[in-house]
C-alpha cells in the first residue's frame, strides 16, 4: 500500500503544477476563448491526475503483485554479509526510517479520504431524497410542452422529468441515475422558465453532472492539497460561465439582457435550502453570479476564436502531464531494480 500514498503524494505535487499551469492560462487568455474551453481544459488535469493510478493497476494485471503484498524482510537493506559469525544485514536508515512513517501515514491518508468521500456521498443522497420527498411533479401542459421542445431542439435522447418544490435555493439539475430538474414553487415569466430550462437542459446534455463527481472525487484523494478545492471552486464558476455561453449562443442578441435578469430574479427568488456540492444550479453565490452577469453583459461569440492558442496549450499541458506520468513510472522501475549487494568475507 505504500506505492499508493508515494503516488498520491507524488501527484499532490503535480497537481501543483498542472492546476497552476490551467488557471493561469484561463486568466492570461480568458478573453480569446471560449468560456467551454477554459472549462474542458480542466478535464485534462484530471485526466493525468488518473494516469499513475492506471500504472498500477495495469501492473497488477501483468504481476499479480499489488500494493499490499507482504514484506520480505529485506525491506532497506542494501547488502548482506556472510562471515564466521552469521549473516549480516546492513540496512539504509533513511529507506528504513520513511518506510515505517509510510506504513502508519498511508493508513491517515486512506481514513480521511474515505470519510470526506462517503460524506460527500452521504450528502448527495441526503439532498435528493430531501428534493424527492418535498417535491411533486409539474402538470401544466404548457411548462411540460416547452421543456419538450427545447428536448428536442438540443437532441437530448434520455428522459428528463420535471419537479417542483417549494423550498430549493434555485432550480437545480440532478443527472446521474436519471434526468431530473427541480424549480422553486415560484412565479416565473413564459420567458424565464425557457432561459431556466434552456440552463439546465445544457448542463443534462453535457453530462455535467459526472465532471462533478470526477472533480469530487480528486477533491478528496487529494483532501490535504488546497490547491483541489480552489481548483474545484473554479471548475464550479467554470461550469456555469460555460453553461451560460451555450445558452446565449441559442439566443438572439435582443435577449441577452433578459437572460441575464433571470438569473438576478432566480437569486432574489430563492428558498432557504442550500444544495449539496455535488447539485448543478442555476446560480451558488451573489459573488459567482455577479461574474456571470458581467459575462452576460459583454458576450461575444467565440465559436472559431482561440482554436491556435487553445491547440498550443493543450499540447504543452499534455506535455507536462505525460512527462510527470513518466516519472511517476520510473521511480517504482527504479524501487524494483536496486538490488541488494551480497559478500561473502573469510
Amino acid at each position: 500500500m505504500n506505492e499508493l500514498l508515494k503516488i498520491v503524494l507524488s501527484m499532490a505535487l503535480t497537481s501543483v503544477v498542472l492546476v497552476s499551469f490551467v488557471w493561469i492560462f484561463g486568466k492570461v487568455f480568458s478573453r480569446y476563448l471560449s468560456k467551454a474551453k477554459i472549462y474542458y481544459a480542466w478535464l485534462a488535469v484530471l485526466f493525468f491526475l488518473t494516469v499513475p493510478f492506471a500504472f498500477l493497476f495495469f501492473k497488477f494485471a501483468k504481476s499479480g503483485e499489488f500494493m499490499w503484498s507482504n514484506k520480505t524482510g529485506f525491506d532497506g537493506v542494501t547488502s548482506i554479509t556472510m562471515d564466521q559469525n552469521g549473516v549480516i544485514l546492513e540496512r539504509d536508515f533513511n529507506i528504513d526510517f520513511w518506510m515505517t512513517v509510510l506504513d502508519y501515514l498511508w493508513l491517515v491518508w486512506l481514513v480521511v479520504f474515505l470519510l470526506i468521500f462517503i460524506y460527500r456521498i452521504a450528502s448527495y443522497r441526503n439532498f435528493k431524497k430531501y428534493v424527492f420527498s418535498g417535491a411533486r411533479h409539474v402538470e401544466d401542459l404548457e411548462r411540460l410542452d416547452m421543456l419538450a421542445g427545447i428536448i428536442d431542439e438540443l437532441n437530448i435522447k434520455k428522459p428528463v422529468e420535471l419537479l417542483i418544490n417549494p423550498l430549493i435555493s434555485s432550480p437545480i439539475f440532478l443527472g446521474l441515475s436519471k434526468n431530473v430538474i427541480i424549480i422553486p414553487d415560484k412565479f416565473f415569466l413564459e420567458e424565464e422558465l425557457e432561459y431556466i430550462f434552456r440552463h439546465e437542459l445544457i448542463h443534462c446534455k453535457r453530462k455535467d453532472m459526472y465532471y462533478v463527481w470526477g472533480a469530487q472525487f480528486f477533491t478528496c484523494v487529494y483532501w490535504f492539497n488546497p490547491l483541489m478545492y480552489l481548483m474545484n471552486k473554479r471548475i464550479q464558476k467554470d461550469r456555469e460561465l460555460a453553461c451560460d455561453e451555450a445558452v446565449l449562443a441559442t439566443l438572439p442578441k435582443n435577449k441577452y439582457i433578459g437572460y441575464g435578469d433571470t438569473l438576478l430574479s432566480s437569486l432574489v427568488k430563492s428558498g432557504n435550502y442550500k444544495e449539496a456540492h455535488v447539485a448543478v444550479s442555476l446560480h451558488e453565490n451573489t459573488k459567482a453570479l455577479k461574474e456571470r452577469l458581467h459575462f452576460v453583459a459583454n458576450y461575444q461569440h467565440k465559436a472559431k476564436k482561440g482554436n491556435l492558442i487553445f491547440g498550443v496549450f493543450l499540447i504543452g499541458l499534455c506535455s507536462v502531464g505525460i512527462f510527470f506520468s513518466a516519472f511517476q513510472a520510473e521511480i517504482f522501475t527504479v524501487e524494483k531494480e536496486k538490488g541488494i549487494t551480497i559478500e561473502r568475507r573469510n
